[in-house]
C-alpha cells in the first residue's frame, strides 16, 4: 500500500509549504464542489478562501449537458465567484480544439441537441442522426449508416440515447484514413451520490475505438486526455505545470490527468472514491499527491496556515 499524505495531518509548516506551491488550483465539479442532488457542505468558502490568497480557481468538468447558465446558477449557489472564463467542460475544449486547427469541413456529432447547438453557433457544419426509430430491417439500417457524407470529424460526447445505428453511421466515417475521432466523454463510472455509481458513457466510445486501425488514435478533450491538457495549458498561461494543483473524486479521470499533465493532484472523498478504494490502489498513475475528506478542507489548511 502507498501512503498518501493526510491534508489535514500536515504539520504548520507543510501546510504553508502546500498553499505556497500552486498559482492555480483546478478543480472537478461532480463528486467534489457538489453531487447530482445538492451542494457539498462548505465548498463555496473553501473556493473563495483560495481566491482570497491570490490563487486563480479554474473548474475543469467531463459534463457538457450542464449549460454554462447552469454552472453559473451552482457555482453562484454556493456563494462562490462564477467567471465563465474560467468553465472548462469538453464541448467548450472541442470548440477551441477545431478553431485551434481552422477546421472547415464537416463533422459527425452524437450528443445532446444542447452541446450540438453549440457547434453550430461556433461555426461549424455539423450533421447528426439517425434519430428515433427505424425500420427494423437491415436494408433501411445500412441505407441510413452509409450516406457518402465528407466527414473529416467524428465527435462524440455525453449523449442520453445512443444507439446502434448511430454507433455504425460513425464507424462508416472512420474507415476514411482522414477522419479523425474526438471524443468528449471518458466516464467508465458515473458517481449518482456518495457511495452509488452508474454505468458510464465510455463503453460507447470505446466501442468505437475497437472498430478503428491502431495507427488512427482518437482525441480525448475530457479528463484524462492530453489534448485537454494542451488545451488548459495554452488557454490559463500555465508556464510551470507543478504549480497547479488539481483536485478531483475519480483516479481514473481526474488523478491519472493531472499525472499526465505535470500537476500536483488532490483527491477528496465525496464524490466516486472512499478512503478503502484508495488504499487498494497499486498503479502509480492514479496515487494523488494527497487527499482529504472534501475540498472544504482547505479553509481549515488557509486559516491555520
Amino acid at each position: 500500500m502507498h501512503r498518501v499524505k493526510y491534508l489535514l495531518d500536515l504539520n504548520d509548516e507543510e501546510k504553508k509549504n502546500f498553499l505556497d506551491s500552486f498559482d492555480i488550483m483546478m478543480t472537478d465539479c461532480d463528486g467534489v464542489i457538489w453531487d447530482i442532488f445538492s451542494p457539498i457542505p462548505d465548498t463555496g468558502k473553501a473556493l473563495n478562501d483560495v481566491e482570497s490568497i491570490g490563487k486563480r480557481v479554474v473548474y475543469v468538468s467531463n459534463n457538457s449537458i450542464r449549460p454554462d447558465s447552469g454552472y453559473e446558477t451552482r457555482i453562484s449557489g454556493i456563494g462562490a465567484h462564477y467567471r465563465q472564463e474560467n468553465i472548462v467542460h469538453p464541448i467548450h475544449s472541442i470548440i477551441h480544439y477545431l478553431r485551434m486547427n481552422k477546421f472547415q469541413g464537416l463533422a459527425y456529432y452524437v450528443g445532446t441537441n444542447h452541446t450540438k447547438n453549440l457547434l453550430i453557433e461556433a461555426g461549424f457544419n455539423i450533421v447528426d442522426g439517425p434519430n428515433g426509430k427505424i425500420d427494423e430491417n437491415f436494408g433501411t439500417l445500412t441505407k441510413i449508416v452509409t450516406d457518402g457524407l465528407p466527414v473529416k470529424f467524428v465527435i462524440v460526447d455525453f449523449h442520453f440515447t445512443y444507439t446502434f445505428p448511430q454507433l455504425l453511421r460513425a464507424q462508416i466515417y472512420l474507415r476514411d484514413p482522414e477522419c479523425q475521432l474526438i471524443i468528449g466523454v471518458t466516464e467508465k463510472r458515473l458517481p449518482l451520490a456518495k457511495d452509488i455509481n452508474l454505468i458510464g458513457p465510455s463503453y460507447f466510445t470505446e466501442a468505437l475505438k475497437a472498430t478503428m486501425s491502431p495507427e488512427k488514435k482518437p482525441i480525448i478533450l475530457g479528463k484524462p486526455g492530453a489534448a485537454l491538457g494542451d488545451v488548459v495549458k495554452n488557454k490559463y498561461g500555465v508556464k510551470d505545470p507543478k504549480r497547479v494543483l488539481f483536485v478531483g473524486d475519480l483516479p481514473y479521470s481526474d488523478i491519472i490527468f493531472a499525472k499526465m499533465c505535470g500537476f500536483q493532484s488532490l483527491l477528496v472523498l465525496t464524490g466516486g472514491t472512499s478512503k478503502e478504494d484508495m488504499q487498494n490502489f497499486e498503479d502509480s498513475n492514479i496515487i494523488p499527491d494527497f487527499y482529504t475528506d472534501s475540498i472544504a478542507d482547505l479553509s481549515k489548511i488557509i486559516h491555520k496556515s
